[in-house]
């Protein structure tokens, strides 16, 4: 390590993360309190966690401090789950004891209008006199799958681990979306940060912690409003040279903009000019959850296809014609085939009418085996050079059923991007197979053209 490299600020985040010490401020021994949840989860986790509630003795029988100044140890990190009334005095407290991290969970402050932005301003200059930095208010805390630690009243310890780092302003996206995505959806993450009405910790900050976090290789935000735009689209621009940025702004519309104000107090903006910052930045924008979840997925399981041509394997001639239907819509094209891919085609698909892109295997499945067909045709365009990425829209019937060993093999050995639309019976099984072994499956092609524009995108502006 270099004496620069051991000299570089340490992300807040990096510091939040590995927090030794924890103070949960309004612990409670009420089962049904975010107080003792939060206070279970960490000890679960067996962290060092100091319970502060003047008016109780113990929580899980743990000692409880009347305030964070009266333990004896020191504390990296308190959680206040307080009304916003008793907020700036437990601050104060935090102040006089030299915690340097908060994470407020209350809410009560500037989305309740103009009382409660008066409460955040007074907030935030108390934070900055002590020099404290502060999560929220109106979190649920982070999430950190791999090391791994949760500060929040949420048990997240059934998450699968990944390589997709989110941060959101909605506590559904850091909460039961993030169960949906992860346990219905096979898509692992690493870190989670929700970011609630940033009085201090913001989106550019998330992005200075993640471009630079080896384990993580997408980043994905929910964005509401940005504070200092000009600063943001800098940040920005440095991460999607490292890694993609997946976007999903929330007041778009401006009929949504009183919506999003009083959700988190965000300052919406022009939707025009933030749109401007993430195309001149290169990062990803989507419409809406379901393309978050679906773009997440795609980069997530899958390199960045070098080019946009694309070929399509099918069981369905009507399934293949919709699908390509969306790739031509798009602006991304089919590949053309080069004579020696032809040629290893002829062994299986005889008919030359029938080698064409789509590659049509039905007859020939139906002759060999779908399995076998599926898997050879597999094998053989990825080893075509004028193919940049596949799709195979796979069929489970119960009148035509196939182990999916050889098809699972035969992908997880090409050279290519490749990913699956399955349909059918029982596909949920199906689904979980390819997943699991690291293959993103999705219901629809045309879903898949969308993946792919998106991450083609990503590679002419960023490369």
């Amino acid at each position: 390590m270099t004496s620069d490299e051991k000299n570089a600020p340490t992300s807040c985040f990096e510091e939040i993360f590995n927090s030794k010490a924890i103070a949960v401020i309004g612990s409670s021994n009420n089962p049904n309190r975010l107080g003792f949840k939060i206070v279970k989860n960490l000890l679960d986790q067996q962290k060092e966690v100091y319970p502060i509630n003047p008016n109780i003795n113990q929580v899980l029988n743990q000692k409880t401090y009347p305030s964070v100044k009266d333990v004896p140890n020191s504390i990296s990190l308190a959680v206040i789950i307080l009304s916003p009334k008793y907020i700036l005095n437990a601050i104060r407290d935090c102040g006089i004891k030299g915690i340097k991290y908060v994470i407020i969970i209350a809410e009560g402050f500037r989305e309740i209008g103009p009382e409660g932005a008066r409460l955040q301003d007074t907030l935030k200059n108390l934070l900055n006199e002590y020099k404290i930095r502060a999560l929220g208010p109106n979190t649920i805390g982070v999430h950190d799958t791999l090391t791994p630690i949760s500060i929040s009243f949420l048990d997240v310890r059934d998450l699968k681990q990944g390589n997709i780092s989110i941060s959101s302003q909605t506590g559904l996206l850091a909460g039961a979306l993030l169960k949906y995505m992860n346990l219905t959806k096979n898509i692992g993450v690493n870190r989670v940060i929700d970011l609630g009405n940033m009085i201090d910790l913001n989106h550019t900050d998330v992005l200075e912690f993640l471009m630079d976090d080896q384990k993580t290789e997408v980043i994905a935000m929910h964005i509401e409003g940005i504070s200092n735009g000009q600063k943001f689209s800098q940040v920005l621009k440095r991460a999607t040279s490292k890694k993609p940025v997946i976007v999903l702004k929330g007041g778009a519309m401006p009929e949504t903009r009183r919506v999003v104000e009083s959700h988190t107090g965000s300052l919406v903006g022009d939707d025009k000019v933030f749109d401007g910052i993430l195309k001149k930045a290169g990062a990803i924008r989507v419409k809406d959850f379901e393309e978050f979840v679906d773009v997440m997925k795609g980069f997530s399981y899958m390199e960045v296809p070098k080019g946009n041509k694309i070929a399509v394997i099918t069981g369905s001639g009507g399934a293949a014609v919709i699908t390509i239907d969306s790739l031509l819509r798009l602006g991304l094209g089919l590949a053309g085939f080069s004579n020696h891919t032809l040629e290893a085609l002829r062994e299986y698909i005889p008919e030359q009418g029938k080698i064409l892109n789509p590659v049509d295997i039905w007859p020939a499945g139906v002759q060999y085996g779908l399995e076998t067909i599926y898997s050879r045709v597999i094998s053989i365009l990825s080893d075509d050079p004028d193919v940049d990425a596949i799709i195979v829209l796979l069929f489970i019937i119960k009148d035509f059923k196939y182990e999916s060993t050889s098809i699972i093999k035969a992908a997880q050995n090409c050279s290519k991007p490749i990913f699956f639309a399955i349909q059918g019976h029982a596909v949920n099984k199906l689904r979980d197979e390819f997943e699991i072994n690291g293959l993103p499956t999705y219901v629809y092609g045309g879903t898949i053209a969308k993946v792919l524009n998106y991450m083609f995108k990503y590679k002419i502006t960023c490369g």
